[in-house]
């Protein structure tokens, strides 16, 4: 029996590995601790949420003031992101997302110990940097470890996102049973703390770097170490690194410029990830990061009774976040993003007109819908695009740009809504907050283009201005 051979010698060559290959039992760390990072920010957005009210109170906060202090986080990592993701691109996603847990702990600490307004800012300044680090690298951290076959997989972060937001406020409402009054948010914050530097200590001792970035470094050596970590073979090839001396086609090939992205064959992906993710971002902080708030309004001012509704909201955002990477392998992530924001719209022009008049079972239905659509079919979408448009040597710098797009459309929620509320009534910006989604379908109509259906995104069909003189093929198996 004849051993076929495969030999690392570019990006492209390690994305016919894990097409080839089967993943090792040491690939459900990606997942776990990968989607940890989506987890703990999650759960990091949620604490604030849930204890906004209590934080209010208890520092006597004024509307501009709390639209100042849930905002300014995604107002930084506007400006940070785009940075973010070159330093993914030239230091490598692991170590990114091992600084932005260290900032991210600094944050909490400084935010549960403020006593001012102006404390309580730089927290959720630096809480903004951890941000832009955190979730454009480990997005694209997990992508790069998925053969073609499992790319609709990336669609799992939804569930976890809501598995974190719906423990906060189930850990909310322990908490509160504690008679720790107004600064029940402090101890939110805390155990943030706790969450970062649990994640912290595993990633540092469990994950190993992106192979797809070290080969487009021309580190082969190091990139089939992490390729046989993670991918077993079975004797059916023998993975061995060409000399790292030779290689130049990865050390050539630093990160792009900006501008590359919206040129051909780019730019159509690049416009339709950043509006999909645009406006999922908006109706999510402006509609699901406020539910604790709405809920007030249909369940009375108990704030016991309010966290529990919103935790019921958020429930089905776990169905739905599990189910979205199903349903994105049978409608195309395109598809499903199209059909979400459709269904979204509606929802909410249905509920904010409703708001005051229909009657608690449907008052808990609509919200609960707006969740289940969002988090299947809508929500997922922007970072999947993102995270599957570019070759590795444009992936970092794509999930920079198109998480500073997701931040100002979570910015731009998360300001205007409170602003909204206060002018128009709870009922009156909900029913304006469907402009969002509704754009979001639009693009999806319009722009039809398809991760799936397409290979220069994975690095095994690259474009030509995207090669270099003295790029290597992708060696054959020998023997197939």
């Amino acid at each position: 029996m004849s051993t076929s051979t495969l030999t690392i010698d570019s990006e492209q060559s390690i994305v016919h590995g894990l097409n080839i290959g089967r993943p090792r039992p040491a690939m459900k760390w990606v997942w776990i601790l990968g989607l940890g990072g989506v987890f703990f920010e999650a759960y990091a957005g949620a604490a604030l949420a849930s204890g906004l009210d209590p934080l209010t109170q208890e520092l006597g906060l004024g509307p501009v003031e709390v639209s100042l202090v849930t905002s300014t986080y995604m107002f930084v990592a506007i400006f940070v992101c785009p940075f973010a993701g070159g330093l993914s691109d030239k230091f490598g996603r692991l170590n990114v997302l091992l600084a932005a847990k260290v900032l991210a702990l600094l944050a909490m600490v400084i935010g549960m110990t403020a006593g001012s307004f102006e404390m309580l800012i730089v927290s959720r300044v630096l809480a903004g940097v951890a941000w832009a680090m955190d979730f454009g690298a480990l997005l694209t951290y997990i992508s790069e470890f998925l053969s073609d076959r499992h790319q609709s997989k990336l669609n799992r972060w939804q569930g976890m996102w809501y598995v974190a937001t719906t423990s906060n406020l189930l850990i909310t409402y322990v908490i509160y049973q504690f008679q720790v009054g107004t600064s029940i948010w402090r101890w939110l914050l805390a155990s943030c703390a706790v969450v970062a530097v649990v994640l912290l200590v595993s990633q540092r001792a469990v994950l190993v770097e992106s192979p797809r970035w070290l080969a487009s470094k021309g580190r082969y050596a190091e990139a089939t170490v992490a390729l046989q970590r993670m991918y077993d073979f079975s004797g059916e090839a023998q993975v061995t690194a060409a000399d790292d001396t030779l290689a130049t086609a990865g050390e050539a090939r630093e990160g792009g410029q900006i501008g590359v992205l919206f040129r051909a064959p780019y730019r159509r992906r690049t416009i339709l990830a950043n509006v999909a993710w645009v406006a999922e971002a908006c109706q999510y902080y402006a509609i699901g990061w406020y539910l604790p708030i709405i809920a007030l309004t249909l369940f009375g001012e108990s704030f016991a009774a309010a966290t529990l509704g919103a935790a019921v909201f958020n429930v089905l955002g776990i169905v739905g976040g599990f189910a979205a990477a199903g349903l994105a392998a049978r409608l195309r992530i395109r598809g499903a993003v199209q059909l979400g924001f459709a269904a979204c719209a509606v929802i909410l022009v249905v509920f904010g007109l409703t708001l005051e008049t229909a009657p608690l079972a449907m008052s808990i239905l609509l919200p609960s819908l707006f969740i289940l659509f969002h988090s299947a079919l809508a929500a997922p979408g922007g970072a999947a695009l993102s995270a599957l448009a570019y070759p590795s040597h444009l992936r970092g710098l794509g999930m920079g740009v198109s998480t500073t797009f997701c931040n100002i459309g979570a910015a731009g929620g998360l300001f205007l809504f409170p602003l909204l509320q206060a002018s128009l009534g709870t009922s009156g910006a909900i029913v304006a907050m469907a402009a969002v989604p509704f754009i979001g379908f639009l693009t999806a109509t319009v722009i039809r283009w398809d991760p799936d259906r397409s290979t220069d995104s994975r690095g095994d069909a690259l474009p030509e201005a995207a090669t270099t003189p003295g790029s290597t093929e992708v060696a054959e198996v020998l023997g197939r």
